[in-house]
C-alpha cells in the first residue's frame, strides 16, 4: 500500500502543480499572446449524404513535377500553360512536358523556406490576360501587379502601412473585377503567417478589402473573419465570396444591387476547412478546396474547442511562451537551428502531421447549395489548397510538404463543368457574316454614283507630258487672200458650226473617240477674231505657237469654253463659200499625216483633194507670206490687206493655207480627250 500510496500522492501533486501553471498561464494577464479569446459557435455540420456522402474519387493520385517544385498553392491556367505559386517565393507556369519555368518572384534571395519572411510567399495570384498583368497576393509583401512582359514589378497595398488602425499580416487572397479593382483578404492583422496556428486559435481578425485602382487604397468591407481565405466575384459582378477557413463556411458580401454593402452565409457546416474558391467555367457554380477534411470517425479538435476560449488561450499561450525564448537567442546569436526552430512553432506545417489524412472538393451552385463533393482518403494528396482541370486530369496543389503537384483522372461532372458552354463561339461566325451585308448594303449608293456621273468637266492634269502623235488633229481654215471676204466667211462658217454642235452635244454623256474628230473643227474654228484686225502681239505670236505645240512638256489647263459670237452681216453675204469650206473640212478629217501638230493639220485638209495644183505649192508660199506678217497696229499692214483682190473661183483651192499664217485667238485651243475636254495653254496670252 505504501507503494501504490506514493504514486497517488505524486499523481495528486502533479496534476495540482500542473493546474497551478495552467492557471498561472491563463489567468495572469499581460501574456503574449496579446488578444481576445471568446466562445463562437458554429453551425452543425451538414450530413454527409447525398451529395456530401463519403467517397474516394481523389485516391490513387499522381505525382507530377516531383522534386522540381515545393508547396504549390494556387493554379491558374494562361496560354495552355499552369501558373502556380511556391513555397520558395517563385511564381513559376508548368508545361504537360515536365517543364517547370520561372515567371517571377517578388520577394528577395534567401537561405529557404525558414526564410520565407525574405523569400515571400504568394498565396493568391490572378491573370488579367487581355493587358497581360498579373496580380499577387504575398503573405508577407503585400498586394503587387507584375507585367508579364517586362517582368516590371509595382506594390500596390504596402505590408507596412495600416488600414483602419491595424496592419494587414497575411495577405492571402486576390480577385480581379472588370473595372480593374481588387478584393483581397487578409487571414489576421495578429499574427503572420510563420505563426499562423495561433491566428487560428484566437478571436477572428480576418478582414475583405476592396481597392480602387483609381485612387490607390484599400476600404474594408468585412471584418471579424475567423481566418479569411479565398476570394471570389461573382459572373455578374453583384457579389464578392470569402471563405471563412475556422469557421468552416463562405461569406456573400453584396457589392452592388438593392443589397449591397450587406453580407450573409453563403453556405455553411462544410466538412472541413474552405481555402481557395474558383468560379467554374461553365458558370454553374464555385468549386470550393477543403484544405482539410473530417468525419465522425475523425473530428477536428479545433472545431471541438471554438466555444472553448480558455482551453485555446492556454494553448496559444503555451506557443507563444516556448517561441519567445528562441526568438531571442535568434536575435542575439543568429543560428540556422534558432531560426529553424522559431520557424516550426506555429507554423502550419508543424501540425500538418497531426491532422486527419483527409482532404477534398466540394462543388457549389451560385445559390449555395451542395452539388458534389470529392474525397481522397488514403494519404496520396496531404491537402488539397486548389484544384484544376487540364488536360481531362485534377492537377491539386498542397501548400506544405508537399514537393509535387497531386493529379487524378478528372471526375465527369468537373470535365463538364470545366468544359465551358460554346454557343457564342458558334454564333460569331454568323455575326461577323453579316456585318459584311450590311456594310454592302450602305456602300451601294456610293458605288452606283459612276454609273449616272455626269460629263466630267475640263481638268488640269499636273504636268502631263504629251509628245506631238498624242496632240489630236485640230482644223485650221485657210484665210481667203482677200481679207474682208474670207473673214466673213470663217465667221459665218464659225456660226454654223456652232449651231452644229449645240445640236450633237447631248448632256451628261462622255464624248466618244469617233465623235472627237468631227467635235474638233468647230472648237478651232472659234479661234478666229471677231474683227478682221488683228493685234500686234497675236502676230508675233504666230510662230510660237507651232513651236509649243510640238514642245512634249505641253500643260494642259481649263479654261472657259465660251464661244464669240460671229458677225451676222458677214455670214449672210458668205453663204456660198461656207458650204464649199464646210465639205472640204470633212474631207480632210480623213486624212493622218505626221508632222508637226498644226502643220498636220493643214496638210491632211489640203489632201483631201488629190488634184488641186494650189496644194503642192502651198509650202512654198507659206514661207514667202511668214516673212511678210506684220504687226496688226502698222497701217500700212491693213492697206496691203484691204488692197488684195482674189478671184472667187479660186476660194476652195486657197482655201487651205499654211498653218504659219494661223491667227491666235486670245482664248486657248481645246483638245477633246475620252476622259472629257482638255485645255492647250495659248502662249501668245
Amino acid at each position: 500500500m505504501g507503494f501504490l500510496g506514493g504514486i497517488v500522492k505524486k499523481l495528486i501533486k502533479l496534476i495540482l502543480y500542473s493546474g497551478l501553471v495552467v492557471a498561472f498561464i491563463v489567468l495572469i494577464p499581460n501574456l503574449p499572446p496579446y488578444t481576445k479569446f471568446t466562445s463562437i459557435e458554429l453551425e452543425p455540420t451538414q450530413p454527409r449524404v447525398g451529395p456530401l456522402a463519403p467517397n474516394d474519387v481523389l485516391n490513387n493520385a499522381q505525382a507530377l513535377y516531383k522534386d522540381k517544385l515545393l508547396g504549390p498553392e494556387a493554379f491558374q491556367i494562361w496560354n495552355g500553360e499552369i501558373y502556380t505559386g511556391l513555397a520558395t517565393g517563385e511564381i513559376v507556369k508548368v508545361s504537360p512536358g515536365g517543364h517547370v519555368t520561372f515567371v517571377t518572384k517578388i520577394g528577395q534571395p534567401c537561405a529557404g523556406i525558414i526564410q520565407e519572411h525574405i523569400c515571400g510567399r504568394p498565396l493568391g495570384f490572378v491573370i488579367d490576360e487581355k493587358n497581360k498583368l498579373l496580380y499577387v497576393a504575398d503573405a508577407y509583401l503585400g498586394i503587387w501587379k507584375v507585367d508579364l512582359a517586362t517582368d516590371k514589378k509595382q506594390l500596390l497595398v504596402s505590408p507596412r502601412v495600416p488600414i483602419d488602425g491595424r496592419i494587414p499580416k497575411i495577405f492571402n487572397s486576390v480577385a480581379l473585377d472588370k473595372n480593374g479593382d481588387l478584393y483581397w483578404s487578409d487571414s489576421s492583422s495578429d499574427f503572420y503567417l510563420r505563426d499562423g496556428v495561433l491566428a487560428a486559435l484566437v478571436d477572428p481578425s480576418g478582414r475583405l478589402f476592396h481597392y480602387n485602382s483609381a485612387k490607390n487604397s484599400s476600404k474594408v468591407l468585412l471584418d471579424d473573419i475567423w481566418f479569411a481565405n479565398g476570394v471570389l466575384l461573382s459572373p455578374d459582378n453583384q457579389f464578392v465570396l470569402v471563405a471563412e477557413s475556422s469557421r468552416y463556411r463562405i461569406l456573400k458580401y453584396y457589392i452592388n444591387g438593392p443589397k449591397k454593402g450587406t453580407s450573409e452565409v453563403f453556405v455553411a457546416g462544410l466538412p472541413g476547412l474552405p481555402d481557395v474558391l474558383r468560379a467554374l467555367p461553365d458558370g454553374s457554380g464555385v468549386l470550393a478546396s477543403l484544405y482539410l477534411a473530417f468525419d465522425e470517425d475523425s473530428p477536428l479538435l479545433s472545431r471541438t474547442m471554438s466555444n472553448a476560449p480558455l482551453a485555446r488561450k492556454l494553448i496559444a499561450r503555451l506557443i507563444r511562451l516556448i517561441e519567445i525564448p528562441f526568438e531571442f537567442l535568434q536575435s542575439q546569436f543568429p543560428n540556422h537551428i534558432f531560426e529553424s526552430i522559431v520557424y516550426k512553432i506555429g507554423h502550419f506545417a508543424s501540425i500538418a502531421s497531426f491532422t486527419p489524412e483527409k482532404t477534398g472538393l466540394v462543388q457549389m451552385d451560385w445559390n449555395g447549395n451542395i452539388v458534389a463533393s470529392y474525397f481522397n482518403t488514403d494519404g496520396s494528396l496531404l491537402h488539397i489548397s486548389d484544384a484544376i482541370v487540364y488536360n481531362n486530369k485534377l492537377y491539386t496543389g498542397c501548400p506544405h510538404l508537399q514537393n509535387f503537384i497531386g493529379a487524378v483522372p478528372a471526375p465527369p461532372q468537373l470535365i463538364k463543368a470545366f468544359t465551358a458552354n460554346k454557343p457564342s463561339a458558334k454564333e460569331q461566325p454568323k455575326v461577323e457574316s453579316n456585318k459584311p451585308k450590311v456594310d454592302e448594303n450602305k456602300e451601294a449608293p456610293k458605288n452606283a454614283k459612276p454609273v449616272t456621273r455626269p460629263t466630267p468637266q475640263p481638268t488640269t492634269t499636273p504636268k502631263p507630258t504629251t509628245k506631238s502623235n498624242d496632240i489630236p488633229k485640230e482644223k485650221v481654215v485657210k484665210q481667203n487672200t482677200d481679207p474682208k471676204e474670207s473673214e466673213k466667211a470663217k465667221l459665218k462658217e464659225a456660226d454654223i458650226k456652232q449651231k452644229e454642235v449645240k445640236k450633237d452635244e447631248k448632256p451628261k454623256a462622255v464624248p466618244k473617240q469617233s465623235d472627237q474628230k468631227s467635235k474638233v473643227a468647230p472648237n478651232v474654228a472659234d479661234v478666229k477674231p471677231k474683227e478682221p484686225k488683228v493685234s500686234a502681239s497675236q502676230a508675233e505670236a504666230k510662230p510660237k505657237v507651232a513651236q509649243k505645240d510640238a514642245d512634249p512638256k505641253l500643260k494642259a489647263t481649263p479654261q472657259n469654253t465660251a464661244q464669240p459670237k460671229p458677225d451676222t452681216k458677214s455670214q449672210e453675204s458668205q453663204k456660198k463659200p461656207v458650204k464649199e469650206t464646210e465639205n472640204k473640212a470633212k474631207v480632210s478629217e480623213t486624212n493622218d499625216v505626221k508632222s508637226e501638230p498644226i502643220k498636220k493639220e493643214a496638210h491632211s485638209k489640203t489632201g483631201a483633194e488629190p488634184g488641186a495644183k494650189a496644194a503642192t505649192k502651198l509650202p512654198e508660199k507659206s514661207d514667202k507670206q511668214n516673212a511678210k506678217i506684220k504687226p496688226a497696229s502698222d497701217p500700212k499692214l491693213k492697206k496691203t490687206e484691204t488692197g488684195k483682190k482674189t478671184n472667187p473661183e479660186a476660194i476652195p483651192i486657197k482655201e487651205n493655207i499654211p498653218s504659219d499664217t494661223a491667227k491666235p485667238n486670245k482664248e486657248t485651243l481645246k483638245v477633246i480627250k475620252k476622259s472629257g475636254p482638255q485645255e492647250i495653254p495659248n502662249p501668245a496670252l
